[in-house]
């Protein structure tokens, strides 16, 4: 990607520090972590790959995850698996987040990380995957049906490591009246962060997150609780964090093709009116990443996985369907490219990269 643009959201990011790290709003802070501003990216399967999390970090993303992990997979040394681990020394603070059903699997992967020499600054435990996948399988949002086996996944955890342990979660299976009993049950388990998404797991994605049980959540609980659901913008998701009594705010889908929120959130704390996205920089953006990629994974890989993300990238722009459906009929990586250039011109911008 062109200079202009990546240090200038370096320089965002570390002006925005300098001026208002000091005033009201708190970061972040669970063990030895203080994430500022407390902002983070949820782990996002298929998207938050190392390559997209270097992207964020440009823009000043300043915490993430890695893609859900297996502890599984870890304990039986799948490559595929163990790619997952791979991050980059830029892409820190970063946490592993792990899924599974048994105690002793979490355990055991976590001590196959430290024993691989692999640095991480947390371990997540995912208990709110809505996948069919993983739900069947007894891990995910399943353990919200076992509160039990969910103490006994975090206090293994503890047991393996000595660095913080997050939980994310739902608010409930199929309801969140119990939200609050077992986030409280979690946290005498021994959780160090709690990360609410604000939907059951029933409800998969489906209507609108309940912020009202995520500060339910918040204001019971002594340590740090992360508000997730349905923040796309930044001032929104101020708004949201002095309403709910958050600790912080993570956000899924919203950055999504959009490192651009990081940038944005940023000017909005200085009090400038954030600058959206121009359509050039995203064609820009858009090609940088499957340059990337394509030196990570290889070209075909890199067309195979980036084109339902890069779609993310003009959503909302016009001609954006005709844009997805021409990018799906893509069948190599150059033709890809090419389709995504030739769109570009139809916003008059000449792509030189």
């Amino acid at each position: 990607m062109k200079q202009t643009e990546l240090e200038r959201a370096r320089v965002d990011q570390k002006t925005t520090k300098q001026t208002l790290s000091e005033q009201a709003m708190k970061p972040l802070r669970f063990g030895h972590l203080v994430i500022w501003p407390p902002f983070v990216a949820a782990p996002f399967a298929g998207y938050t790959d190392g390559v997209y999390r270097e992207i964020l970090r440009e823009f000043g993303c300043p915490y993430c995850y890695t893609e859900m992990v297996s502890a599984k997979g870890l304990v039986m040394g799948g490559e595929a698996t163990l790619a997952l681990l791979e991050h980059s020394e830029h892409d820190r603070p970063l946490a592993v987040q792990l899924f599974g059903s048994e105690p002793e699997d979490i355990s055991e992967a976590i001590r196959a990380i430290h024993q691989a020499d692999v640095p991480f600054d947390a371990v997540d435990i995912n208990m709110g995957c809505p996948a069919k996948k993983v739900t069947s399988q007894g891990a995910g949002g399943a353990l919200l049906k076992d509160i039990s086996r969910a103490e006994a996944m975090i206090q293994a955890a503890k047991s393996a490591t000595r660095l913080p342990v997050s939980v994310k979660i739902r608010i409930g299976w199929s309801g969140g009246e119990r939200a609050v009993e077992i986030a409280s049950r979690l946290e005498a388990a021994g959780a160090d962060m709690i990360a609410v998404h604000g939907r059951t797991v029933a409800q998969g994605y489906s209507g609108e997150a309940d912020w009202g049980t995520i500060a339910r959540v918040a204001r019971s609980l002594n340590i740090p609780v992360v508000g997730n659901g349905d923040v796309t913008a930044p001032r929104q998701g101020l708004k949201l964090l002095g309403e709910s009594g958050c600790s912080g705010i993570m956000v899924g889908r919203g950055i999504l093709g959009n490192p651009f929120f990081f940038r944005s959130l940023y000017q909005t704390l200085r009090g400038s009116e954030p600058e959206p996205a121009a359509a050039g920089e995203r064609f820009i953006l858009a090609i940088d990443h499957l340059h990337r990629a394509a030196q990570r994974y290889g070209e075909r890989r890199a067309m195979l996985e980036l084109r339902k993300h890069l779609a993310f990238y003009f959503k909302g722009m016009k001609g954006a369907s005709k844009l997805r459906t021409a990018m799906n009929g893509a069948r190599s990586w150059s033709e890809l490219v090419d389709t995504i250039r030739h769109a570009s011109r139809c916003f008059g911008n000449e792509l030189h990269m």
